[in-house]
């Protein structure tokens, strides 16, 4: 991670990282203003509210003009405003850094703050509040924030409140850009495939006349130390609880800091941690388990949280409270610690992988200590933990008496169902092994990372409407135990070791896969075999897995667009195996047992099915020898489907309405469409990116123009045989019928006459960065080349992807339109 810095004589910082690894770059503006520097207007959303604001036109740009103009420079735009700070960023080709600097200044610098706009924007941040308002998670951490803190503004959530929301004008907008947006309050970071001595002058050319001017920092008060137990509830229209444990703690640059981290993720990160072990695999307590800190520079909060069925939250509550009761009495074994240790670098490694991720790491560091090296001290920290002192940090923050707790849940209780940059690359090899499994190896010796991947057809079109979630579930039994290992064992072996263990059923795939330093992928591999080719599948695990998946279909009913999707998938592909999803139904699964899961697993692992994907920082032969030999005794067997079958559809143009009690309300406009191995496949796909970007017809017309959702977007699903093409938005009940008026004259002209060819060019100009994006870091590559082969594309068809997009014409994209969205959709909409 070594960079450069320079000061601007206006007093604006930069960093640079140099990283030629990709043609890629990572450009960020960096505002020293948050949520907790709002001042008179605490609680207001202002530092939010602006965030917004600075997309909405500047002096010389319209709101369309700054899409569209970063679009056609192949960039992704997007920013974030949390506690201390706001942050704008740009991601894209590294040969345009300057282009996407003048623009970002331009934003920081000349933004209009139009009234007009504002009131606007305003109306699609309420929307954003409305959603926030229907996620329980996010009304939980707002519940925890207000009982932990008295004083400090950590106590209001970043998007504010909406009484106090309502109040502001456009005097308090423009007075916090005036106060906070000052040069010597800023500073940029650039990551990618640049020369420091170019950006130097880039930055000077755009920035250096940016005027320093008087800056008086926001003085926090002080939060006193919490005395005595709080408790809160929230009564919450969902099928399940959410409860949280939570303790003041020291902010992000106190010494404990890093001992805390290792604490939480001792109890809470991973199937090996305690909390993870005891609520859900032996008390069966919990569906999902979570620690970590939440910190402000000042202050902040230590959290334990447990999602689970009513009946069980204050069983859940009072296990959480004795299993940290635990840490507090007894230091962790050492063998413990190591693992956290080793998690926590190679968790830092993994961030570096993409120059986003190099961005973020050091504006953190440069924020909070005005240096670069925050990763390394910390980590350094961190190696000189010992079990006493977690112990001790334990015993110091985590007293039960000053604990706040806090349930978000369903008003009456329900039963339980039942139920640095080195360029080395070598092109990847393929082998098939005698049994049918395609071994694909692809060095990387950039980091000292190795990811593998193993992938077999399964899911919706090998289940039934009496097997459906069956993929699901018997991946999940596979974690339960081996011929060779535990269930203990088979979570902590890669934990152990800084490593994670993927395993996982979807739609069309059993997905199994490991991450891991160098040195550690034989390990790796051999767990990853041992789980395919000897699970015990234990019956007596099978009902917490079911009662966790029905969980998970009941929380989908909770999100009015999973909600309309959902509902408009299911008739697009009524007749299909596609109409069903991959959790199945709560009647498909709690009708399955071990025999159906056996018998899923015994068709689906077999070679001809399956493709296995090494990709990272080893020897070819090396590695091929080895994962040979690991997977020598896998049996044979064809494909369970054919990649390029087409499936006809029973599905009918038609009207569904929904009512849920939901703020939003979210309509949805689906047509069928084609499989994954169609020629049109490539060209709807480069209409979904048209359609779905912030400069899109949509966006501008129903978002920016007339104020009718806060988000719009289309979607493009593919799969074996059939596809489907959805337009959706978000938007407030009062106005869904103007909303989805406007929504299909939008798509009768889509229809007729396609894509504009400045609409197509930005279009291939975003695809072509997010596909140099998927090709940052080992898992990606991994998954692809998998993926390609088992369906039947080849390996190699992720590199012919770019040769194909740019052959894609105005004409044939016109032909597409008015071939698909011309027939009659089939509509969805769910509203209060």
């Amino acid at each position: 991670m070594a960079a450069t810095t320079h000061t601007l004589d206006n007093g604006l910082d930069i960093v640079i990282r140099e990283d030629h690894e990709h043609p890629l770059a990572s450009v960020q503006i960096w505002v020293r203003a948050g949520s907790l520097h709002e001042e008179g207007w605490t609680g207001a959303g202002l530092a939010h509210c602006v965030e917004h604001m600075l997309f909405k036109g500047t002096e010389k740009r319209t709101a369309a003009q700054i899409s569209q103009s970063i679009q056609d420079l192949g960039g992704y735009v997007n920013a974030y405003t949390s506690f201390n700070r706001t942050v704008y960023w740009i991601d894209g080709l590294a040969d345009h850094v300057d282009g996407y600097l003048e623009i970002l200044s331009d934003m920081v610098r000349h933004s209009q703050i139009d009234a007009a706009e504002l009131s606007r924007e305003q109306d699609v941040i309420r929307r954003e509040m409305a959603i926030d308002n229907d996620d329980p998670g996010s009304t939980a951490q707002h519940l925890m924030q207000a009982t932990a803190f008295q004083k400090h503004p950590l106590r209001h959530p970043i998007i504010g409140y909406r009484q106090v929301f309502d109040q502001i004008s456009r005097a308090e907008v423009a007075g916090f850009v005036e106060r906070h947006y000052v040069p010597n309050n800023c500073f940029v970071v650039i990551a990618g495939a640049v020369d420091p001595a170019a950006v130097v002058e880039s930055v000077e050319r755009h920035l250096g006349s940016w005027h320093r001017r008087p800056y008086e920092a926001v003085l926090l008060p002080d939060e006193p130390r919490q005395r005595g137990r709080r408790e809160a509830r929230k009564d919450f229209p969902t099928e399940l609880a959410h409860v949280s444990c939570g303790w003041q703690i020291p902010g992000e640059s106190h010494p404990d800091k890093a001992a805390l981290d290792v604490l939480a993720f001792l109890l809470g990160s991973g199937r090996s941690s305690r909390l993870y072990q005891t609520l859900r695999e032996k008390q069966g307590l919990a569906h999902w388990v979570w620690s970590g800190t939440h910190c402000a520079e000042e202050c902040g909060l230590f959290l334990v949280d447990v999602e689970c069925n009513p009946p069980d939250a204050k069983a859940a509550q009072a296990s959480m409270e004795a299993v940290v009761q635990s840490m507090r009495e007894k230091p962790p074994a050492k063998s413990d610690l190591d693992k956290a240790v080793r998690a926590t670098l190679s968790g830092q490694l993994r961030s570096l992988a993409t120059t986003r991720g190099q961005a973020s790491a050091l504006g953190g560091s440069w924020l909070l200590t005005g240096g670069l090296d925050l990763s390394r001290q910390y980590l350094r920290t961190v190696r000189s933990l010992t079990p006493a002192m977690i112990r001790d940090v334990a015993q110091r923050y985590l007293p039960p008496e000053d604990c706040s707790v806090v349930v978000v849940g369903p008003k009456e209780e329900k039963k339980a169902a039942i139920t640095r940059s080195v360029r080395n690359h070598s092109k990847p090899s393929r082998v098939e092994l005698p049994n049918g499994l395609k071994l694909l190896i692809q060095p990387q010796h950039r980091l000292p990372l190795v990811s593998i991947r193993a992938q077999f057809l399964a899911g919706v079109p090998v289940e039934t409407d009496k097997t459906g979630g069956v993929t699901q579930i018997s991946a999940q039994l596979l974690l339960k135990g081996t011929k060779t290992r535990a269930a203990a064992e088979i979570a902590s072996e890669l934990e152990s070791l800084g490593g994670a263990l993927h395993c996982a059923g979807d739609a069309q795939r059993y997905y199994l896969g490991a991450d891991v330093m160098r040195g550690d992928e034989a390990t790796a591999l051999q767990l990853v075999a041992d789980l395919i080719l000897n699970p015990t599948l234990p019956a007596t695990q099978l009902s917490e897995i079911k009662k966790r998946q029905i969980a998970s279909i009941r929380e989908e009913r909770e999100d009015p667009l999973t909600v309309a999707l959902r509902r408009a998938r299911a008739e697009l592909f009524a007749g299909q195996p596609f109409a069903r999803t991959a959790l199945g139904t709560e009647e498909s699964v709690g009708g399955i047992g071990i025999a159906q899961c056996r018998t899923a697993l015994k068709s689906g692992f077999v070679g001809g099915n399956g493709t296995l994907a090494i990709v990272g920082d080893v020897d070819p032969e090396a590695i091929s020898k080895l994962a040979q030999k690991s997977f020598r005794s896998l049996k044979k067997g064809p494909r369970q489907i054919d990649p390029r079958m087409t499936l006809p559809s029973e599905g009918k143009a038609g009207r569904w309405e929904q009512i849920l009690e939901k703020e939003q309300a979210v309509l949805v406009v689906g047509f069928p469409t084609v499989g994954i191995h169609h020629a049109d496949c490539q060209a709807l796909k480069l209409i979904d990116e048209a359609c779905s970007d912030m400069g899109s017809r949509l966006f501008n017309r129903i978002r920016e123009e007339l104020g009718l959702a806060y988000y719009v977007g289309a979607q493009a699903f593919h799969v074996t045989g059939c596809g489907g093409f959805y337009f959706y938005m978000g938007t407030d009940p009062a106005k869904l019928d103007m909303a989805e008026a406007e929504m299909l004259r939008l798509i009768r002209d889509l229809a007729k006459d396609g894509l504009t060819p400045e609409e197509l060019e930005r279009a291939k100009s975003t695809w072509r960065t997010s596909w140099l994006r998927s090709q940052q870091g080992n898992a990606g590559v991994a998954d692809m080349l998998s993926w390609n082969e088992l369906v039947g594309h080849g390996w190699q068809h992720h590199q012919k992807l770019p040769a194909i997009m740019d052959a894609i014409k105005h004409a044939e994209i016109r032909r597409i339109t008015r071939s698909y969205f011309k027939q009659k959709p089939f509509i969805v909409r769910v509203r209060p």
